[in-house]
Parts: structure tokens; sequence; C-alpha cells
């Protein structure tokens, strides 16, 4: 997934060539093709459709506005996380430019982790598998004979 929050819209920040030299925004990420050989006009369609596709469903996302300075040295930014993000430890990188001018960019680890009852759903199908398994099917069982009586038809 790949969010981006920023001040104000992008085209308001900086030049274009700029978000393109440092791969900064969804349509200024850098793909390398598998096969190099291939057309370089079917390599720019298959990127394009790959980033609408990925906007579409949620893993690219922008959130103008979504950095506020609380003061001159701190931020909060708001980032939108795909739904299916995968737990684990994920890199978020923060770019300062000052007049237009890039200045700096700063990294830091962003830990990704179930909490609450996903959680303990996680852990129990993780360390009871069998148990988890013979719950869930004995759970579809009496769902689909509740759905039945519930649904006869006389």
């Amino acid at each position: 997934s790949y969010s981006v929050a920023t001040t104000r819209p992008l085209q308001d920040i900086t030049e274009p060539n700029s978000y393109k030299q440092l791969s900064l925004g969804a349509s200024n990420l850098y793909m390398q093709p598998a096969e190099p050989s291939d057309s370089p006009i079917t390599i720019e369609e298959f990127t394009s459709a790959l980033r609408e596709r990925k906007t579409a469903t949620g893993l690219y996302s922008e959130n103008v506005g979504g950095v506020q300075f609380l003061s001159q040295n701190l931020f909060r930014a708001t980032v939108r996380l795909a739904p299916n993000i995968p737990v684990g430890t994920h890199k978020a990188r923060a770019f300062l430019f000052k007049s237009g001018m890039f200045v700096k960019e700063s990294s830091a680890q962003l830990e990704i982790r179930k909490s609450g009852f996903e959680q303990s759903i996680f852990r129990v199908a993780h360390d009871y598998s069998f148990l988890y398994g013979v719950f869930a099917v004995s759970l579809a069982m009496l769902t689909g004979w509740l759905g039945r009586i519930v649904f006869r038809k006389d």
C-alpha cells in the first residue's frame, strides 16, 4: 500500500520534476518492468492501469490536508491505511519542502498490529488451530440449520 498526506495539493508545494526525482506520490512511483525489452508504450499502459487499480481498491491514497503543523518542529499526519494492510513493520517517510525547494527527508518505522477482539480471534486461530477449525465448521452448520428452520416454506 502507499499513502500520501500533505498540507496542501501536491501541485501547490513544488514542481512535478521534484516529485519524480524523489519518487513521491503514486503517479511518480518508479516501477521497473520485469521484461525491459517490452515496448515503452505497453509498459506505460500497464503501470497506468496498475496505479488506477490500486487507487480504486484503496491501496494507493492521497490525503490533502492530512498534515497539520502543531509547532515549528512538530506535525501530525493522518494517513489512510488499506483495509488489508499486512501486520508488521512498515516505513513512514516525511519530506520537508520550503518555498518549493526540497529541504529534508526523515523516515521512521510504523508498526501495524491487531488489537482487541480481532487480536483474540487471530491468536486463538493460530494457537489452537484444530479447535478453531472445529468451532468454525460447527458454527457454519448451526447457522445453516437455523436458516433452514427460519426460512422454511410450509
